[in-house]
C-alpha cells in the first residue's frame, strides 16, 4: 500500500545525537516524500520550544508531535491537541525531586523550567552544545502558574522509580527512559500522563487530519518510541535502536549514521531497494548524552544526588 505519511523520532532516528541538524541525504530523501504529496511529521520528546529550525537542516515538517505526544501542533506551531500535566501530578514530581536533589524540569511551550537542580541541568546543557537543548532557572517554581507544562524530565537511579511509584503509584505516570545508561548508573527519564505517548499524539493526529493509523509509518529509536511503533500501520527501528524499540517495530531498518531513515524513504515511496541494517556495529549512539551525564552526576551511599 502508499503509506501517506511518516513520523519520524528526531534524536538518533532523523538526526544522529549531538550533530548539529540531518545528513543531507536524510533531508533530500524528506523533501523528495514531501513533494510527491507525503506528510511528513516530527515526532519528538522534545518541546515545541526546543525544536529549532536550523536543526531540521531546511526540512519543514507539515506537524510535529511534541513532548512524547502530550502536544500535537502544527507547521505553524498552532496547537493540534495537547494533554498536559495536572497540578497533582506536578507537585507529586517536585515533592520528590526535592527530597533526594534530583534534576528536575518541566517542558513548558515557551521553555524548559528546571524546578529542581537547575544549575546541574544547565551544566549538563551546557556539555553538549549542538543537542539545541537547554533550560531556565525555574527554582521559584511558579511558571505553572500561567499554564501547565505537557511533560516533565528527570535524572535519578532507576531504582528510584519503584520508590516514587510507592509514594505516587496511584497518579499512574509515564516514565520513558531516554538516551543510555551513564557510567554512574544513573538514566534520564521523559515523564507525561498516564497512558500518553507518542501514538496517542499519532492518532490525535491522524483523526484530526482524516486519515487512519494504518496510512501511517512511524520510526524511532527509543522506548519513548514504543507506543507510535506499535500504533502505525508499520513501525521501524533504526539498528541503533533499544532492545524494547526494537521488539515493538515491524522491522529494524538502518543506523542513523548511516542515513537509515532516507533508504526506508526511498523504499516504501519510491520503489527502491529494501532499507536494513547493515550489520556493522558502530557502537551507543548516545555517546555525547552518557559522558556528560556521568560527569555532571553522581550518587551518595543513601541515594541522594551530589554534583561533581
Amino acid at each position: 500500500m502508499q503509506y501517506q505519511l511518516l513520523a519520524s523520532d528526531f534524536d538518533n532516528t532523523l538526526v544522529p545525537f549531538g550533530e548539529p541538524k540531518p545528513r543531507p541525504a536524510v533531508v533530500k530523501a524528506v523533501k523528495k516524500l514531501q513533494a510527491a504529496g507525503g506528510r511528513f511529521v516530527l515526532s519528538t520528546g522534545r518541546g515545541y520550544c526546543v525544536v529549532h529550525k536550523e536543526q531540521l537542516g531546511g526540512i519543514r515538517f507539515d506537524y510535529a508531535i511534541t513532548c512524547n505526544g502530550a502536544c500535537v501542533v502544527d507547521k505553524n506551531g498552532t496547537i493540534v491537541a495537547e494533554h498536559p500535566l495536572t497540578n497533582e501530578e506536578m507537585y507529586a514530581l517536585v515533592d520528590f525531586c526535592e527530597d533526594y536533589n534530583y534534576p528536575l524540569q518541566f517542558n513548558y511551550r515557551d521553555a524548559y523550567y528546571a524546578y529542581c537542580e537547575y544549575d546541574a541541568l544547565k551544566s549538563f546543557y551546557d556539555a553538549m552544545p549542538k543537542s539545541g537543548l537547554t533550560c531556565l532557572d525555574g527554582e521559584d517554581q511558579d511558571r505553572h502558574l500561567i499554564d501547565m507544562p505537557h511533560a516533565a524530565f528527570v535524572v535519578m537511579p532507576p531504582q528510584e522509580l519503584a520508590h516514587f511509584n510507592e509514594k505516587f503509584g496511584h497518579l499512574n505516570l509515564h516514565f520513558m527512559q531516554v538516551g543510555g545508561v551513564g557510567k554512574d548508573g544513573w538514566c534520564c527519564y521523559d515523564v507525561v500522563r498516564g497512558g500518553m505517548d507518542k501514538g496517542v499524539g499519532l492518532a490525535d493526529l491522524c483523526k484530526k487530519i482524516g486519515l487512519t493509523l494504518a496510512d501511517a509509518v512511524a520510526a524511532g529509536d527509543s522506548a519513548n518510541d514504543v507506543g507510535m511503533l506499535k500504533a502505525a500501520g508499520l513501525g521501524c527501528c533504526m539498528s541503533n535502536g533499544t532492545p524494547d524499540a526494537k521488539a515493538a517495530a515491524d522491522r529494524v531498518i538502518g543506523d542513523v549514521r548511516e542515513d537509515g531513515l532516507a533508504a526506508l524513504i526511498e523504499e516504501l515511496w519510491f520503489d527502491g531497494p529494501k532499507a536494513g541494517p547493515s550489520g556493522r556495529d558502530l557502537g551507543s549512539a548516545w555517546g555525547a548524552m552518557e559522558k556528560p551525564r556521568s560527569q555532571r552526576f553522581a550518587a551518595d551511599e543513601k541515594g541522594k544526588a551530589v554534583k561533581t
